[in-house]
């Protein structure tokens, strides 16, 4: 171990001096930028940064009401990529919704490289659309220096950012610390706090369904209960990275498990995954006489639905925790071995009284807890 120490040091070394290097941009750009000598008190447009993965946009979901708590009569537009804008549909705190598919921070542009992402900002009519808009307030969710750059090449004027995580505070006039033990959700609505507001939602995603699509989530479950309602509970063994994964053969023995005697014989099972996890929902399925599946994985809109339907949900670190979350769904979050605590998983992504976060549990562990979950749901 302690020969592995100086190895690791020395493999970070090249990384430390690239973050410098590009800090030091970001402090260049600040300074030939146009800025703000403190918080404008009434903006008329703020612009939020959110061009990450799914989750990571949806926990962050209550700062959108908190600005709006705050300004009534601004204009707040949000800049995601073109993967996520589902999430943000039917949202009352939204003024619109603009496309950034920056080539940083989510799987979905990864390979663009520190080249691609100099020419995204150099170039993209995304960055001059974000410009022509003249935002007054710029807020970097994430935190780095490359969101910090966005900002700047968009002439926003007050600039917020993170401290601490991934760089590109010296762009931004305040700045949140960051905090590993503190929820996510609650870091972002510190954001609305740098700017005044007092007056809070609650740190839980937030999520709107049209009533049409309400309607249907509740139809297809509805369907297979023709003597009356049952317990309805979504599994969803995807979770993109394997490290993030409980085993595929727990999930096995967590299905035999409820099909065995002394479980709900009426308990009905929806088996959730993404496009690319088919192959999980086909080794799943055949496991439990209740379980339910589609041909082709549903799309977001259907998914959130679905959940919001249900009574209960088995996940891990993923989507669907926080979606759950968002209809106050009970979910046991099943963490792989990427986790090392479970208590810092359940203080940075869970939700109290409504989350649990379980490392690599045993199927009879999670079993049990379940049985506690389905035994509140109605006959």
């Amino acid at each position: 171990m302690k020969l592995l120490r100086p190895l690791r040091a020395l493999r970070a070394l090249p990384r430390r001096a690239g973050a410098a290097l590009l800090e030091r941009e970001v402090r260049r750009a600040a300074a030939r930028a146009p800025a703000l000598s403190g918080p404008p008190e009434e903006p008329r447009s703020l612009f939020v940064l959110r061009n990450n993965d799914l989750g990571d946009l949806l926990v962050v979901t209550p700062l959108f009401e908190a600005l709006r708590r705050r300004f009534p009569a601004a204009s707040i537009a949000a800049g995601v990529g073109d993967w996520s804008r589902d999430v943000l549909r039917h949202n009352p705190w939204i003024s619109e919704v603009l496309p950034v598919n920056a080539p940083w921070f989510n799987k979905y542009t990864a390979g663009a490289g520190p080249l691609g992402r100099r020419a995204y900002l150099r170039r993209s009519p995304e960055v001059q659309e974000v410009a022509r808009r003249r935002f007054e307030v710029g807020i970097d969710v994430l935190g780095s220096a490359w969101g910090a750059l966005f900002l700047l090449q968009a002439g926003i004027p007050w600039r917020l950012g993170i401290r601490g995580y991934a760089g590109g505070c010296s762009g931004a006039q305040a700045t949140v610390p960051f905090d590993p033990a503190e929820h996510v959700g609650r870091t972002a609505l510190r954001f609305a706090e740098l700017l005044g507001a007092t007056d809070l939602p609650a740190v839980r995603p937030q999520l709107f369904l049209s009533p049409e699509e309400a309607q249907a989530g509740e139809r297809w479950w509805a369907d297979a209960e023709p003597g009356g309602r049952r317990p309805r509970l979504v599994i969803g063994p995807g979770a993109g990275l394997p490290g993030k994964r409980w085993p595929l053969d727990r999930f096995a023995d967590l299905l035999r498990g409820l099909a065995g005697a002394g479980h709900r014989a009426d308990l009905q099972i929806l088996v959730l995954a993404g496009r690319g996890e088919e192959d999980l929902v086909r080794a799943l399925a055949p496991l439990h006489p209740g379980v339910r599946t589609f041909a082709e994985p549903p799309d977001l809109r259907t998914n959130f639905a679905l959940v919001a339907a249900c009574d209960a949900v088995v996940c891990h670190s993923s989507l669907l925790l926080h979606v759950s979350a968002a209809f106050a769904r009970p979910a046991l979050t099943l963490l792989g071995p990427s986790f090392p605590s479970a208590s810092r998983h359940q203080a940075q992504w869970g939700y109290p009284g409504l989350s649990r976060s379980l490392s690599l549990p045993s199927p009879a562990a999670v079993l049990s807890l379940l049985q506690e979950e389905l035994a509140r749901c109605a006959p």
